[in-house]
């Protein structure tokens, strides 16, 4: 019989609410205790980097700490005994890889980005390390127009995309995301995806969401409409509750279903 072996949760949207203290509330602190102490693993799978969500969980103060953070949408880290959070080196090294390969031949790609974002008072470029990584935009509306250009100057090279929750945007290689990098680690684990759940708000959630990476998945009752439809078309559950309180709800549905 199937069981929630592994919890992949979004973090921003659906754990904490912005805006909010950014603490963990009484629900789902008590779901993540009642989930570690049945053997249960943690993951949290969120578009911060790795010192942004370590950050983030320090104040967010969960009973419990999760056993893995999947980060910027696509890396793989583990907290190990000493607290240390270590990479999951095959896959994040081929990331990175495929990730310099993909750059370099969008170069074009880039470019018209760039103009877009130059002419515009309302888009933000974010450059790391030298290299443009993805965009900040005024507006969710102006975020619209941001994706639907992209997505047009893209066409010719398939492989170039991105991930989006609200105003942020992040360039990435289409084969990864929150549900690949999902995927991956609970193959690593030796999961299978009818033992796993997931839980997310937003348009970057719902690689992970679809019934593939995860066969329960789940959304707060503030996740937007494209990822509520989502949610149910992978016969998934959508709380009636924000935030961590909706996923808390989730949880303890599949839980008393299992």
């Amino acid at each position: 019989m199937a069981r929630i072996r592994l919890l992949s949760t979004d973090f921003d949207g659906t754990l904490i609410m912005h805006p909010s203290d950014g603490r963990c509330g009484p629900a789902f602190a008590e779901a993540i205790r009642r989930h570690k102490a049945g053997g249960g693993l943690w993951a949290v799978n969120t578009g911060r980097s790795l010192a942004h969500a370590i950050e983030g969980l320090e104040i967010f103060g969960a009973p419990v700490e999760p056993d893995f953070l999947l980060t910027n949408e696509r890396e793989i880290f583990e907290r190990d005994s000493t607290g240390t959070w270590q990479p999951h080196h095959e896959w994040n090294l081929a990331c990175y890889r495929r990730h310099d390969e993909l750059f370099e031949r969008s170069s074009d790609i880039i470019e018209s980005i760039r103009s877009f974002a130059d002419g515009s008072p309302h888009v933000t470029l974010i450059e790391e390390e030298g290299r443009p990584a993805g965009l900040v935009t005024a507006t969710e509306d102006v975020m619209h127009d941001v994706a639907a250009f992209i997505d047009r100057e893209a066409g010719s090279l398939p492989d170039f995309r991105y991930q989006r929750n609200t105003i942020y945007l992040r360039f990435c290689h289409r084969d990864y995301h929150k549900g690949s990098s999902l995927l991956a680690l609970s193959g690593h684990l030796g999961i299978a995806t009818a033992d796993v759940m997931a839980a997310g708000d937003h348009f970057n959630d719902i690689p992970m969401l679809d019934g593939l990476a995860a066969r329960m998945t789940c959304c707060p009752s503030n996740a937007i409409p494209e990822v509520k439809d989502v949610v149910l078309r992978a016969g998934g559950y959508v709380a009636a509750q924000e935030g961590g309180a909706g996923v808390a709800q989730a949880w303890e549905y599949f839980h008393t279903a299992l």
